[in-house]
């Protein structure tokens, strides 16, 4: 099973407590309820992951989560552009000159 498998199963039953007969359902991996736009019925759709890695978000005394002060974890990522091999740009270069770029 993967991981958060479980606790998504309960956050779309919280979804479905929360928004009644404004829930609509799943199509393709999203969650959609209806929602009031000014007067006007839209959807909106909810996309459900877990990450691998947690962000530096914690909560505060009451319980609840503080989003002001939130840092990306230590351990987060970082991005690395990828080099282009001589192989490759040799390559780039043969696909130009046939297609006389």
């Amino acid at each position: 099973m993967a991981k958060g498998a479980t606790a998504k199963v309960n956050v779309v039953n919280k979804l479905m407590t929360t928004f009644g007969s404004d829930y609509i359902g799943e199509f393709d991996k999203k969650y959609y309820v209806w929602a009031d736009d000014g007067g006007e019925k839209v959807q909106i759709a909810i996309s459900l992951t877990c990450p691998k890695v947690n962000r530096g978000i914690e909560e505060t005394d009451t319980g609840e989560l503080n989003f002001e002060e939130v840092s990306a974890a230590a351990d987060a990522p970082k991005f690395q552009p990828a080099a282009i091999t001589p192989q490759e740009e040799e390559t780039l270069a043969e696909l130009m000159a046939k297609f006389g770029l």
